[in-house]
């Protein structure tokens, strides 16, 4: 997985993406989960995002998003989540942003799960997995200049797929598995940011070494745009490592 990482890498670097409008991002997430019980789940992710390459004259800029939630699940259809994220970004060289943005959400199993008595952890009933997430975001900016705070409500819909390739299930221990999703953000006001409003497309490689331990590596595009009447003429691009830890 390194390897492909690595390449696809160089190749956006190396590319004629590179060269026009679009920005070249790394992003990393480490998440720490604790099952507690087959209904409830607490963890806390930790994201930091970077800009690899970006057009000339554009900002720098980095983000940290810090995140505990805990997720319910009722029944074998529907999860309830529930979450703060925290988050620091340097929008320029000369703002920056701290968020604090409560949020809440419901996965929807389309093709339901099982629970596992076992290890609490619940099983897809079938090899392909297929979800669908929608969050309602309270957004809250503060800047370091003298503007004003801001504050907006957006919602997020996510349909996310998932298919192992060497196992039965994408639960099985050592199961390597294909991931794909879609992502649309919707935004009521203008805020003083990068990008509120956007399409997000990721697709890659995940692998489940144990119960406690998974990794995955994705390739992202998105589709953005700074306020809600304009078009998506942006398109910027990110390779997405991801590590959880499960306890």
């Amino acid at each position: 997985m390194k390897v492909a990482l690595t390449i696809v890498v160089m190749t956006l670097l190396n590319s004629d993406v590179a060269a026009d409008d679009s920005d070249i991002q790394l992003w990393g997430e480490m998440t720490l989960a604790w099952i507690k019980s087959h209904h409830v789940t607490y963890s806390v992710d930790i994201e930091p995002k970077v800009l690899v390459a970006k057009p000339t004259g554009d900002p720098e800029w980095a983000t940290l998003d810090v995140t505990p939630a805990v997720e319910f699940a009722h029944g074998q259809w529907v999860d309830l989540t529930g979450d703060l994220v925290l988050g620091w970004t340097k929008q320029s060289n000369d703002l920056n942003t701290t968020e604090v943005r409560p949020r809440v959400g419901l996965r929807f199993h389309i093709l339901s799960n099982l629970r596992d008595d076992v290890l609490k952890e619940r099983v897809p009933r079938r090899r392909l997995v297929l979800r669908n997430l929608i969050r309602f975001e309270w957004r809250n900016l503060y800047y370091s200049t003298d503007k004003p705070d801001s504050s907006t409500f957006r919602i997020r819909d996510r349909v996310e797929t998932l298919y192992p390739l060497n196992k039965g299930k994408v639960t099985a221990d050592g199961a390597t598995y294909l991931l794909a999703d879609a992502e649309w953000f919707w935004t009521e006001d203008d805020l003083d940011e990068r990008f509120a409003s956007k399409k997000r497309f990721r697709a890659g490689l995940g692998h489940r070494h144990s119960v406690r331990w998974r990794f995955e590596g994705l390739f992202v595009w998105e589709r953005t745009r700074k306020e809600p009447t304009d078009t998506f003429d942006t398109s910027d691009y990110a390779v997405d490592v991801r590590v959880k830890r499960v306890w």
